[in-house]
């Protein structure tokens, strides 16, 4: 599992691509809109964003500690 983390550049984007594909294959399923559909993006990709930020903002409070 290591080697795909490593091949996508992480855990956070790994998933979040993961979430991306699943989401892209229930449009075209027609089992959602697409308002739901660009609304649960901006959430997966919104999640990744704030996760990313704070562990770039803790490693940058322990570098300086």
């Amino acid at each position: 599992m290591d080697k795909l983390f490593d091949f996508f550049g992480g855990r956070k984007t790994t998933f979040a691509l993961i979430l991306f594909i699943a989401m892209i294959a229930i449009l075209f399923l027609d089992k959602c809109t697409f308002d739901q559909f660009s609304n649960l993006i901006m959430w997966i990709f919104g999640t990744y964003c704030v996760g990313n930020g704070i562990e770039h903002v803790g490693k940058g409070l322990k570098k300086k500690a």
